[in-house]
């Protein structure tokens, strides 16, 4: 790998320094032989010796900082691109979902069918449904020749469509996912559709589709992920389809990407920058369109300085002691013959060689400072890659919970607008075998969800889709009040994360929307997510968990909410000082090391900051913090 040198300076330099001073070496090895006699002839070779032995310390020294240099930076690169690839699918994972249900929504059916509402009326509810999935700017509805029965953005104007993409979706038994040109959306140069066709009952009577918010998703997406002087790509088949950077990284031009075949982490070199692509892992079986993610970064950039440690404790990897310690040893044995010379010089009157001598301890020093700083460089290295692993896992882990918990708030409401619920809820003996089995057929097309469960206006519980035996009890929270109390279809109410009947008596969040019936309250419905399995799957996929390293959700007061090291329990409280809590609960993000249990570990904190509306701008606060542990 020796071609990549020159894109570390500090290397570079190191080697250069390792030369300068062996040929110096070399040189006064030779002269201190040319002034020898037959006795001190012995002490310059084995000088000569020395030099070998440093020519092959210098070898291993360089490759190693080589080595760890481009892994460390290869590394970062390639979790930021494996991120950004699987955030983005986790996120159309929700989309497959949405446009499969939503075909199934009655009015809609009614609509084409001519019967029980009126356009206007679908487009209030569309209207709805997008101010709560705000990841879409446009839906269509077609008949099964391309013309259009309705569409919700004023600013798109079509009355009809020749787009393949219908006959495609007739056909299919599923959704269809596409990203590419299309007419039902002309102002846009590429658009991300789902589509899938209307049946009622056995005969197929539309096409629905749903336009997703591409552009917008994709900066989210790069502005939480990149770092100063990086380039983040979305490519499909050698096309930039999405760029941070599309000054220098032009959508639609060619990319090509060839691995460097010399490397052991895989990257190629792009304009004399470091690139690695990643693909999707995929999400519960879903791994959308064939899309990978490309994280550029500069060369100049690209090097890690040996700076002041970052904690005293010391995390050399035992190659690179072994070679300092070595050089240690190399002095420490020349240093004895220097002063040997010294001693023999003097006896025998010699004193031309004092200054050879004296030039020989200059030098060898000098080598020794070099090595010893090439180890400062990669102890350093190996510092500032253990503190952006653990600081990209708790931004990233804490990035996936809140757009996880932002579908639930969208849910939760928007189920609460079922015209069934609001039917029955408004009847004095509203029917809970039809009740149940919509909830049943919800709750087995969105697994993250142990029960849902609808109450009516005094909250007694008249449905639930997996128990049955809770129908008839009353509920009483402070949710429960302010979701019977609300008429605001935007807003939701969330329970704390607290132990429940409602999930085997374990903690989780329960969320609560209103059902209402024009101005009227007539219950809510309750969406019971099962946090147990979601938060652990999503901080085992942020954090490659091993016996030392470990991973939690706490809220400000330090509560566990989830952890994947059992000496946190759900529920207890995060063994912080009072100082150093308010500090990791009230910073966006925090880094250092913390004692726990008489064991010291790396921390890093990320807070939650929203996604989109939830937690940002709509009717609902709730304070979590992301930590990563790793234990030194």
């Amino acid at each position: 790998m020796q071609h990549l040198l020159p894109l570390f300076p500090f290397i570079q330099k190191s080697k250069s320094d390792f030369e300068y001073e062996n040929k110096l070496l070399h040189k006064v090895t030779l002269t201190g032989k040319i002034n020898s006699d037959e006795t001190t002839v012995n002490l310059f070779e084995y000088t000569e010796d020395t030099n070998a032995k440093f020519a092959e310390l210098k070898n291993n020294l360089i490759n190693l900082l080589l080595d760890e240099n481009i892994n460390t930076v290869v590394n970062e690169l390639k979790s930021k691109a494996e991120s950004t690839i699987d955030i983005l699918i986790r996120n159309l994972f929700e989309r497959t979902a949405d446009v499969g249900f939503l075909a199934t929504d009655t009015q809609i059916i009614d609509f084409l069918r001519g019967e029980g509402i009126s356009k206007k009326e679908l487009h209030n509810r569309l209207h709805e449904y997008v101010l709560k999935y705000s990841v879409y700017n446009e839906i269509v509805i077609f008949d099964t020749k391309g013309e259009v029965k309705i569409n919700l953005n004023a600013d798109n104007s079509i009355s009809t469509t020749n787009d393949e993409i219908i006959a495609q979706t007739l056909a299919s038994d599923s959704y269809v996912e596409r990203y590419a040109y299309t007419d039902i959306f002309k102002a846009q140069k590429k658009t991300l559709t789902y589509t899938q066709k209307i049946v009622d009952g056995n005969v197929t009577i539309g096409v629905l589709c749903l336009c997703f918010k591409f552009d917008d998703e994709l900066y989210r997406i790069f502005e939480n992920l990149k770092t100063p002087h990086e380039t983040i790509l979305l490519v499909e088949n050698s096309k930039i389809i999405a760029s941070n950077n599309p000054q220098q990284y032009p959508l639609e031009d060619t990319f090509q990407y060839a691995e460097d075949k010399y490397a052991k982490e895989k990257f190629t070199l792009i304009k004399n920058s470091f690139a690695v692509s990643a693909k999707t892992n995929g999400y519960q079986g879903y791994s959308g369109l064939p899309w990978s993610a490309v994280l550029i970064k500069e060369n100049k950039h690209s090097q890690v300085d040996a700076t002041t440690p970052l904690m005293q404790r010391s995390f050399m990897n035992a190659e690179i002691s072994k070679i300092i310690e070595h050089a240690d040893y190399i002095i420490a044995d020349l240093g004895d013959i220097i002063i040997n010379g010294e001693l023999i010089a003097a006896k025998r009157r010699m004193y031309i060689l004092n200054p050879i001598l004296d030039n020989l301890r200059s030098i060898s020093l000098s080598l020794l400072e070099t090595i010893k700083n090439a180890g400062n460089n990669l102890e350093s290295l190996v510092q500032q890659s253990l503190k952006f692993n653990l600081e990209s896992s708790s931004n990233s882990s804490m990035d996936i919970m809140d757009r996880n918990l932002y579908e639930r708030a969208n849910d939760s409401r928007w189920w609460a607008l079922t015209p069934l619920f609001i039917e029955e809820l408004s009847s004095e003996t509203p029917n809970s075998k039809k009740l149940n089995s919509v909830l049943e057929y919800i709750n087995g097309l969105y697994t993250v969800y142990t029960n849902l469960f609808i109450y009516d206006k005094n909250g007694k519980i008249v449905a639930s889709s997996t128990e049955p035996g809770i129908i008839g009890k009353n509920i009483r929270s402070d949710a429960v009040t302010k979701t019977l109390q609300n008429k605001n279809t935007q807003h939701y109410f969330v329970s704390e994360f607290e132990k429940t009947e409602f999930y085997n008596n374990e903690p989780t969040y329960i969320y609560h929307a209103s059902i209402n019936n024009a101005t009227t309250n007539v219950g809510g419905i309750t969406v019971v997510f099962d946090s147990t399995v979601e938060f652990l799957a999503i901080l085992n996929d942020s954090f490659t968990t091993n016996s030392k390293g470990s991973s939690l959700f706490i809220d400000n007061k330090g509560m566990v909410i989830s952890s994947t090291n059992a000496l946190f329990e759900k529920t207890s409280l995060f063994p912080l000082d009072a100082n150093l809590l308010n500090e990791v609960t009230t910073q966006e993000s925090y880094y250092g090391i913390v004692t726990l249990h008489e064991k010291s570990f790396l921390l890093a904190s990320t807070r939650s900051k929203g996604y989109r509306e939830y937690k940002v701008s709509d009717n609902y606060r709730n304070s979590v913090i992301a930590l990563t542990l790793l234990e030194i």
